[in-house]
């Protein structure tokens, strides 16, 4: 595949890597010094994880505990910052024990030269903490 070049495009192929920690799906770069901020997580989640394998076995960790998780409701806006995008989406996955969750998602990723850079994913925690607490 060609590397693309269009924010907007790696921004959607970022969304179909990144949940799963599939970074080796993703068409571009990832920077080594990758930042996942998660400003809103529950308790004993980290808010902040750097370096791109760090991540990277995080989400594939996250992942085993749940289906695939589906984005759905996609919208990508340009800044004015050309590096930077916005992103609101709705997901949904089925955890191992069989409760549902879904959330809604704001996300501000950072992509120079086709490399994130960072991204920032603002959630509903309760959804998190729903999903993952006992029946």
């Amino acid at each position: 595949m060609a590397e693309q070049t269009d924010i907007i495009e790696l921004a959607h192929a970022w969304l179909d890597a990144f949940p799963e920690g599939e970074f080796d799906r993703y068409p571009g770069r990832i920077s080594p010094d990758f930042v996942l901020r998660l400003p809103f997580v529950p308790p004993g989640i980290p808010g902040e994880i750097r370096g791109r394998e760090v991540v990277r076995q995080r989400m594939a960790e996250t992942a085993q505990g749940r289906s695939r998780l589906i984005l759905d409701n996609i919208v990508i806006r340009r800044t004015d910052d050309p590096d930077l995008v916005v992103i609101t989406a709705t997901g949904s996955a089925t955890m191992a024990s069989g409760k549902r969750y879904e959330n809604s998602y704001v996300m501000f990723t950072r992509i120079r030269d086709g490399e994130v850079i960072e991204h920032t994913e603002y959630l509903n925690p309760l959804a998190i903490m729903a999903a993952a607490g006992p029946d």
